[in-house]
């Protein structure tokens, strides 16, 4: 048997190792809490270099989008100045083809007429026709307030009308547009904007360039919406055309010049 006081030592000393080892624990763990604590001082910075950054976040995502709003109303001008600049090109490199030189280009009122039509689907063009000897053109036989008759409306006689609603039309008296109401293929053709031709004039069918409240139209059509200024001028012999485009306050301008020869 083992003897009481031995018994007594023995335990004496495990509970005294559970002791310290309780003590190490509770000592690790307070040590554990004041390692993770933040102080207030410590929050309060943090705090404020979190709000520095988030200040310098938004400051560059309101540079970012000034910069790209600026950059697409760029775009937008430029595409616009760009599209009726090569409309014009097109229209000026067949300018008069096959018709006569002396009507080829007419300016009014910041209105632009470039002699010649539309290519289009149904209509090639004005074609030079074996046994018709250019230039070509139509004759008025009579005017009235409302327009004048011509003696043809088919120039090159290929069979197709070469005047059409919403074109203009260039004469010796001046140019002038025909009306929306003009029915193809009538030779009573219905006239809207200036003086009416009078008799004997010759008359020629053109591209009519006009600038209006939402932007540049081309024979009625929009052709560039952020035009604001569109401005022909004949000097001699040389065209130039002053375009401005706007969209919020983005601006761009572009000048254009042509010989006429």
């Amino acid at each position: 048997m083992h003897h009481p006081l031995l018994l007594y030592l023995v335990f004496s000393l495990q509970f005294n190792e559970i002791d310290l080892l309780l003590d190490a624990f509770t000592v690790n763990d307070k040590e554990g809490i004041v390692e993770k604590g933040v102080s207030l001082v410590e929050l309060l910075i943090a705090m404020f270099l979190s709000s520095i950054l988030l200040l310098i976040l938004y400051q560059f995502n309101q540079m970012s989008s000034a910069m790209h709003r600026g950059l697409r109303e760029e775009w937008y001008c430029m595409q616009s100045l760009r599209r009726a600049s090569l409309q014009l090109n097109a229209d000026i490199v067949q300018n008069a083809c096959l018709l006569p030189q002396n009507l080829k280009i007419a300016v009014m009122n910041n209105h632009l007429f470039i002699a010649g039509i539309p290519v289009t689907s149904e209509h090639p063009g004005i074609r030079l026709i074996e046994n018709n000897t250019p230039p070509y053109y139509a004759l008025i036989m009579s005017s009235a307030a409302w327009g004048a008759v011509l003696d043809t409306i088919d120039m090159d006689n290929d069979g197709l009308p070469d005047f059409w609603a919403d074109l203009g039309m260039i004469t010796d008296s001046g140019p002038c547009v025909i009306s929306h109401n003009y029915s193809r293929g009538s030779n009573n053709v219905f006239i809207t904007f200036w003086k009416i031709p009078i008799g004997g004039d010759r008359a020629v069918p053109a591209f009519h360039y006009e600038l209006k409240d939402d932007g540049l139209y081309r024979n009625n059509q929009l052709l560039a919406e952020a035009l604001v200024l569109f401005n022909p001028k004949i000097s001699g012999n040389e065209l130039t055309i002053d375009m401005r485009s706007q969209y919020h306050e983005t601006q761009k301008k572009l000048l254009l010049s042509y010989p006429i020869q």
